[in-house]
């Protein structure tokens, strides 16, 4: 479930692009966005993972207020929230593996994340994944070596 309670968002350059924006969506619904570039989009779904702050009202995931929530309790939050952004959003520099890998962060403890130590079961699960959009065989490539159809399935 997710809710919005009279959310508004400004910009520090004065743009408003959410104003008392007031809506639930219910498990199960099936939702489009639509509007003209600019018309707050974007804004609403980096809202839902708390990825900009709101300027006013409430972001409810799965009954957790995200926009109040702090460490551990948006990690999990963040978990149950799926998200494909326009850009790639994968570091060119590792590999493959590495930044499926980088999905898996909130799931281990900080130590494990930052020296890339992650379990073997969340291989995996990376490993399954890529399986599943056709580019196991890449698992170990850089990033930066893949098309762009490639770098947009990792």
């Amino acid at each position: 479930m997710i809710r919005f309670t009279n959310v508004s968002k400004t910009y520090p350059n004065g743009v408003q692009a959410l104003k008392n924006v007031s809506l639930s969506v219910e498990a199960g619904e099936f939702v489009a966005i639509l509007g003209l570039s600019g018309a707050g989009k974007s804004t609403f779904l980096r809202l839902i993972n708390q990825l900009i702050d709101t300027t006013e009202g409430e972001v409810e995931v799965n009954g957790v207020i995200v926009n109040k929530a702090k460490g551990k309790v948006l990690r999990n939050a963040r978990r149950q929230i799926g998200m494909i952004f326009q850009g790639f959003n994968i570091v060119k520099r590792m590999s493959v593996l590495s930044n499926v890998l980088s999905g898996r962060v909130a799931y281990n403890p900080t130590w494990r994340s930052v020296f890339g130590l992650f379990p073997e079961a969340d291989k995996q699960i990376a490993y399954r994944a890529l399986k599943r959009v056709d580019i196991l065989e890449k698992v170990h490539t850089r990033a930066s070596e893949l098309s762009g159809g490639q770098q947009q399935r990792v």
